[in-house]
């Protein structure tokens, strides 16, 4: 598993994860590492930043460390155009872009907590895989 797209809400709990040891931050971190390339569009980045704007988020992150890690995101991941090609697919039409993004990006897997998207495991291109089991592939976690 070498080109992910890692849902929004998954790089926001990386961004805010005090502790390395747990998958998201796992993730986050091994992005500057380069330890795989990670797929972004200007609406991911968008919805990352509205994300960061909630009162979750910002009790643990300022708005200027939120703009930060998403400059650091910006600067290594692989930017595509928002997809145009959007096929309804799942319950939350919302993230139906996430789906066109990966296909468009030729990403193996979207990384994600959403259980909509984990419920259609096996049925969806990319497939959806869960933080663990993407930081195990990635060798991040045994």
């Amino acid at each position: 598993m070498k080109r992910l797209v890692l849902d929004p809400n998954a790089l926001a709990s990386g961004i805010v994860a005090p502790h390395s040891d747990r998958p998201p931050r796992l993730l986050f971190d091994a992005l500057e590492s380069l330890a795989f390339e990670v797929v972004v569009c200007p609406e991911l980045l968008a919805e990352l930043r509205k994300a960061l704007r909630k009162p979750y988020f910002r009790d643990k992150l300022s708005a200027e460390e939120a703009r930060k890690a998403i400059r650091r995101i910006d600067v290594v991941a692989i930017s595509h155009d928002d997809p145009v090609d959007v096929k309804p697919t799942l319950r939350d039409p919302k993230d139906d872009y996430l789906l066109a993004l990966g296909r468009q990006a030729g990403a193996e897997a979207i990384v994600t907590g959403d259980k909509d998207l984990l419920d259609h495991k096996g049925q969806l291109d990319p497939p959806p895989v869960n933080l663990r089991d993407a930081c195990e592939s990635l060798g991040l976690i045994d």
